[in-house]
């Protein structure tokens, strides 16, 4: 039997994705094949393909680099790529944040043709060395005016094209006075956790819009789900580095999804780290629900630490959203 679907070329290996979730979803519209760079010789690319794509941001620029040469669409993988070689995408593209405007929350957004379209929200939460977001679908600021000027213009400014992007908001103040800032914009691949925590609240399959863009087609973006979804970091950052972690998976409380143990230096932890990380996805109908799960997730685990010297503030100017 002939394989008839499209082929996207994966370059890099496939550690930014935890699970398999992302090639999943994927593979239900496309075929994947794997291409090496690593030895310095041009990769072949079939007829069949139709763009091409990363799991891991230290893939990115290769992948970049590919698509260029192969003249397959390059916009999603160039907005990841110059994410990576700037550190930030543009210091304070639209307005200045203050003292008193926190991270109020990231929109995530899909950019075709250089016209950003929000698609969800991601509120930060996260204490005692705990990171995470929480994404619920009817989240009231999709519907704020100011918000979504704010990344309409935080895009242009920054000449984005296309791809997947998740965009800081700093609201402060209140009514008239209320201001709203946009001081990052990150590009997302497909593998990225807010997607997935996206997916669950909304139902829309984000790792296959990812891969739509990768392939310069038009995603579907129809709701299939109003609910809400989280995902939580344990063990990374902190004064204490996580050693081991084991799971008891029959005592797990209703509501979690999903629990990975990761050992990667990824986005969700310090670059260049080893140390184990527990990796949590709660479902619920509200956002109350999700946080009962993942509070309830510390009396299944059995985590041990160790002291860790603390580098200067560049340690605590962590980003965990790309």
């Amino acid at each position: 039997m002939t394989d008839d679907r499209p082929v996207l070329l994966l370059v890099g290996d496939e550690t930014g994705d935890h699970g398999g979730w992302a090639r999943l979803h994927i593979e239900r519209r496309y075929r994947l094949l794997s291409v090496h760079m690593g030895d310095g010789r041009q990769a072949t690319v079939p007829s069949s393909a139709r763009g091409v794509v990363a799991f891991h941001e230290a893939a990115a620029d290769r992948a970049l680099s590919l698509a260029e040469s192969a003249g397959l669409p390059t916009a999603a993988l160039r907005t990841v790529a110059c994410h990576r070689a700037t550190g930030t995408r543009g210091s304070t593209p639209y307005g200045e944040p203050t003292p008193d405007t926190a991270l109020t929350a990231v929109v995530v957004s899909m950019v075709m043709d250089g016209m950003p379209s929000p698609l969800f929200v991601a509120r930060p939460e996260g204490e005692a060395g705990d990171i995470g977001y929480l994404v619920e679908a009817a989240d009231p600021l999709l519907r704020r005016a100011s918000v979504t000027e704010a990344v309409r213009t935080a895009h242009q400014e920054l000449g984005i094209r296309g791809g997947l992007t998740a965009t800081e908001i700093h609201v402060a103040g209140r009514g008239v006075g209320q201001q709203t800032a946009c001081p990052r914009v990150d590009g997302l691949l497909g593998t990225n956790p807010l997607l997935r925590a996206g997916s669950l609240a909304t139902g829309i399959d984000y790792p296959l819009v990812w891969a739509d863009l990768a392939a310069g087609s038009q995603p579907d973006l129809t709701p299939r789900r109003n609910s809400a979804a989280a995902v939580r970091f344990t063990g990374s950052g902190g004064e204490r580095a996580l050693t081991t972690a084991n799971l008891d998976v029959d005592e797990l409380p209703g509501g979690i999804w999903e629990v990975h143990l990761i050992t990667t230096g990824d986005t969700f932890s310090e670059r260049g780290s080893a140390s184990p990380t527990v990796f949590a996805v709660a479902v619920g109908e509200d956002a109350a629900a999700c946080r009962r799960a993942l509070d309830l997730l510390s009396g299944t685990l059995r985590l041990r630490h160790r002291q860790q010297p603390m580098e200067p503030t560049e340690r605590n100017q962590r980003r965990t959203h790309a």
